[in-house]
């Protein structure tokens, strides 16, 4: 259900301010490609001592096939308060099998290359909490362009296969520039296409995907009326319009949106 998934690198997290972190459904400590190499261990220290202070994180991990993975994946295993791994490349279900044995915790696998999606089914039966879109690596290994037409087709079917194997609507990869007005439309997008989240890489984005991927107090008051008064007709018309009815009653519920 988690709409803003706040990245983070975890080299850095001391630098944030607490309260733009809280404001995310998730926070997301990077220790994959937001922290160079020579700064992991200071990362890997900073999520130890972020989650010794009461902070519920997730980490994103380094891919399975590299050398940081397993040093990783003992550091999300070791502290209760990371509740979770976002596994950089995933390209096999063995590779998230693997994750979910090292820490025994939720992973969300990161689908960033076209191999990736060759090998969707195997990662989707894999155990796998949901899906996040890679968009950058995924236009690098493609060689395409960051433009909605371009990506239209893989968000799609990140979309339609999600479903397809019983898996909650996928997340988004990020807004890349830090204006509002581009991630609001960015997200839009994204979530007429089906998906109910995105990764955000500031402030300024998880307040724009939160706003965006929730329910508005007039959708919540549309939903409750048809859910009251339900129109007279084929049965068979009505019911997807109420099954979306409740559906938004659900989500409004989670994120403590009211009518009024």
């Amino acid at each position: 259900m988690a709409r803003s998934w706040r990245l983070v690198s975890a080299a850095s997290i001391d630098a944030c301010a607490p309260d733009e972190l809280s404001a995310a459904d998730v926070t997301v400590l990077d220790l994959e490609a937001g922290c160079p190499d020579e700064l992991k261990p200071q990362g890997r220290d900073a999520v130890l001592r972020h989650a010794d202070a009461g902070h519920r994180v997730w980490i994103r991990a380094n891919g399975a096939t590299t050398t940081d993975w397993a040093t990783d994946l003992d550091l999300a295993a070791s502290h209760p308060n990371v509740e979770g791994v976002v596994l950089a490349m995933a390209e096999t279900g063995d590779e998230v099998r693997a994750s979910l044995d090292a820490c025994g915790k939720p992973v969300v696998a990161m689908v960033e290359t076209a191999r990736a999606f060759v090998g969707f089914s195997d990662i989707a039966t894999s155990g796998t909490a949901r899906i996040a879109f890679g968009t950058g690596d995924f236009r690098r290994d493609l060689g395409i362009g960051n433009d909605p037409t371009a990506l239209l087709h893989a968000r799609s079917q990140l979309v339609l296969m999600s479903r397809g194997h019983d898996l909650p609507p996928p997340i988004d990869g990020p807004t890349v520039v830090d204006d509002a007005d581009v991630a609001r439309t960015d997200s839009v997008h994204a979530r007429s296409l089906g998906m109910t989240g995105r990764i955000c890489l500031t402030h300024t984005h998880t307040q724009v995907v939160n706003e965006v991927f929730a329910p508005s107090p007039t959708d919540v008051h549309a939903a409750r009326s048809l859910l009251a008064s339900p129109p007279e007709g084929y049965a068979g018309a009505i019911a997807p319009r109420l099954a979306h009815a409740r559906q938004v009653i659900h989500r409004a519920g989670v994120f403590g949106i009211d009518a009024h």
